[in-house]
């Protein structure tokens, strides 16, 4: 990998300013990063190391350093937002949710290979056109909800359950901080762009905002994968509902593996709002918009299948 400086900020915003460099890079456990640098597809002048950063957490707050695993064990996060301590502990390994956080869990880059792997056409490396789309493309395990002409999958668990719960995320920036929805970090992707987070240059995560909730409190992770020791989710769902009187006020569908960035399936949700819950309706309803590559017409009836278990569990 090429030869880069190692900085360690005390705090966010010196880490924030750190990151205004031409060609820096901001590092959690680094479970990501390091296989980015060593197949040179990230090449940085610095390197900001976010570990030696302190920062106190305040009520219904998590940090962006904080791990999976402490998102896991958390038992105000296991009794109110129970789709985000699923999806946390789903995650990797017990050795990867000790390290990896949840910063680095919102903003890692998808798995997709042709991104990965240099000399393949890629929108977010600048081309203008998906390599995974070609009719003899390897899109397996691709998206079915293409943006900006991409079909990568966001490899994000604790995305959909975030959205899922309205969380919230508290960012810095020598510009100014400011407090976003989760769902507002992504917007979709960019032509020479590999991140799909909507942040400024520098710009960080320094926590995640939680307000409990009866839909929050209502709600449930689900995901699918090939082996279950350690893998990518293919698809996953988060879903929370707020059901009075046997008639959903309100409902979330969030999906993830999906699309490029976590595939909200606002579809479903308007056909179920102000019913009684129909996990059928709700399944198709949210696969109605799919469209499937050479490769992948597999994963259609496996996200509706997940919808359907999805709403099913927070309908009992």
């Amino acid at each position: 990998m090429k030869n880069f400086s190692y900085l360690q900020p005390k705090t966010f915003a010196e880490a924030s300013a750190a990151l205004q460099g031409a060609h820096s890079v901001a590092k959690g456990a680094g479970t990501d990063l390091l296989d980015l640098l060593k197949k040179r597809i990230v090449e940085p002048d610095a390197v900001v190391s976010l570990l030696p950063v302190k920062d106190e957490e305040k009520q219904g707050e998590i940090s962006a350093l904080a791990t999976l695993q402490d998102l896991a064990t958390d038992e105000w996060v296991k009794l109110e937002f129970p789709a985000l301590r699923t999806a946390a502990d789903e995650a990797a390994t017990p050795q990867v949710r000790n390290v990896g956080t949840v910063g680095g869990n919102l903003g890692q880059a998808s798995r997709c290979w042709y991104l990965r792997t240099p000399g393949h056409a890629c929108i977010k490396l600048g081309d203008k056109q998906c390599a995974a789309g070609a009719e003899r493309a390897e899109n397996r395990y691709h998206g079915l909800f293409a943006s900006g002409g991409c079909h990568c999958a966001n490899p994000s668990n604790l995305a959909p359950a975030l959205i899922a719960v309205k969380a919230r995320a508290a960012c810095v920036h020598p510009d100014g901080d400011r407090v976003m929805d989760i769902e507002l970090l992504y917007d979709g992707v960019k032509p020479g762009r590999m991140s799909d987070l909507a942040l400024r240059k520098g710009e960080l995560i320094r926590s995640v905002l939680l307000e409990p909730s009866p839909l929050a409190r209502n709600s449930v992770y689900v995901e699918f994968r090939e082996r279950q020791s350690f893998d990518f989710a293919i698809v996953s769902v988060a879903a929370a509902a707020d059901i009075r009187d046997g008639v959903v006020k309100e409902i979330r569908i969030v999906c993830g593996g999906v699309a490029p960035t976590p595939y909200r399936a606002v579809a479903a949700e308007r056909a179920l709002t102000g019913k009684r819950l129909d996990p059928d309706a709700g399944a198709k309803a949210a696969v109605a918009g799919a469209t499937a590559l050479s490769g992948n017409r597999f994963k259609i009836p496996v996200l509706a299948e997940l919808v359907r278990r999805a709403l099913k569990e927070i309908a009992g």
